[in-house]
């Protein structure tokens, strides 16, 4: 007699059938809690994918603030999308641009370009024609180095031509590095902590005529005002910035200023799980808190925030794997000789400092920020 006329195969396929319908009505039912859960200092709820057109808008404006697009939900797939998705609506999603040497001259052109005719008498201190200055402390330094990748080695001149070796691990000092090519200046100005130095420096750009001040700023000091060293004094950093933040805005009104919110931190960092007691994520949280609630009076200062979900990608690496993938490293230089030596900050155990891979994407989501409604038509740009 064959299998289905038999009550225990009948019973057989009865279970199957009602254990398919069970598993897929909890399918349904869940569904919702799977795509809603919190990351860091975004929350993404009942996120749905939709099938995104290729030819989908040129991102601009606006892509340093993490309010209008899923930054989490691109993070997790950075390594194979270009695609934001929009908060809103699915039609305000767009698409990333990859930055290049050559686009990234393009923008330099395009910016020098709109600047008054050039010198040809000029001399190495005054010819470029945009200047960019990184200014904080050595998380800004990172940035400067990932930002200099880009720029092709025509005519380079750094200043200083030669640093003392073995003295500190870092340069911890300022770094002009000039291309009369390319008429671009990019600075970085050592300044880790809130001081009259700063003020003054920042004052002095905010009434000078447009030939003394740089075009455009990148800063962020708040890790020194945490360590033990400096005070670790939570009130001081609020009393400090509240002073700084008005003149920092005066600055803002005649060049771009923008405030890098500060990146998460791996807690546990040594193989014995040892925890950092001066830099945390609570006091990270905490002090990027102050710092937004002192600078949103200020609407000419804008705060990058949207690549935390990069690093918080980085640190939930490291609790799988302390120790990463250790790429070349590479280098400011003159001539045959390197003078200042960037390692890429890919060992976990290095708790302060983010990884490669997730400044790498964060400098692509800044030069996306700068370049793109300068090098695509207008019509093409949401």
């Amino acid at each position: 007699m064959r299998c289905y006329l038999r009550k225990s195969c009948r019973r057989s396929l009865l279970l199957v059938v009602y254990t398919f319908f069970f598993y897929g009505f909890l399918r349904g039912l869940l569904s919702p809690l799977i795509f809603s859960y919190s990351l860091g200092s975004e929350t993404v709820a009942d996120v749905r994918i939709p099938k995104l057109s290729r030819n989908l808008p040129i991102c601009a404006h606006n892509l340093l603030n993490q309010s209008d697009y899923h930054y989490v939900t691109w993070a997790r797939k950075s390594s194979n999308s270009n695609h934001l998705l929009s908060k809103t609506k699915d039609e305000y999603s767009c698409r990333l641009m990859s930055y290049k040497i050559k686009q990234a001259v393009t923008c330099f052109d395009i910016q020098v370009e709109g600047t008054a005719g050039r010198d040809e008498n000029a001399t190495v201190e005054r010819f470029p024609k945009i200047h960019l200055v990184f200014i904080g402390d050595s998380r800004i330094r990172q940035q400067f180095f990932y930002f200099l990748r880009l720029i092709p080695n025509y005519d380079r001149i750094t200043n200083p031509l030669e640093i003392p070796r073995n003295v500190v691990p870092f340069h911890h000092g300022d770094v002009d590095v000039d291309s009369r090519v390319l008429g671009v200046r990019i600075s970085f100005k050592w300044r880790p902590i809130i001081n009259d130095t700063l003020i003054e420096m920042i004052h002095h750009w905010a009434i000078a005529n447009h030939n003394e001040r740089p075009n455009w700023i990148l800063l962020s000091m708040e890790i020194y005002h945490m360590l033990q060293e400096y005070g670790a004094d939570h009130q001081l950093y609020q009393e400090k910035l509240a002073q700084f933040g008005p003149i920092l805005n005066k600055l803002a009104s005649v060049s771009q200023v923008i405030w890098l919110n500060q990146y998460p931190v791996v807690e546990l960092y040594a193989k014995t799980g040892t925890r950092n007691t001066d830099i945390h994520v609570q006091k990270v949280d905490q002090y990027n808190k102050v710092t937004r609630r002192i600078l949103k009076n200020f609407k000419n200062i804008r705060i990058w925030d949207s690549s935390n979900a990069l690093t918080e990608e980085y640190v939930r690496g490291c609790l799988i794997n302390r120790e990463r993938e250790n790429p070349d490293p590479f280098f400011v230089k003159n001539g045959k000789n390197p003078f200042i030596n960037c390692k890429p900050y890919v060992n976990c155990l290095d708790f302060v400092h983010t990884g490669y891979a997730a400044l790498s994407s964060a400098t692509q989501l800044l030069y996306n920020d700068i370049c793109n409604n300068l090098l695509y038509q207008q019509d093409d740009i949401k």
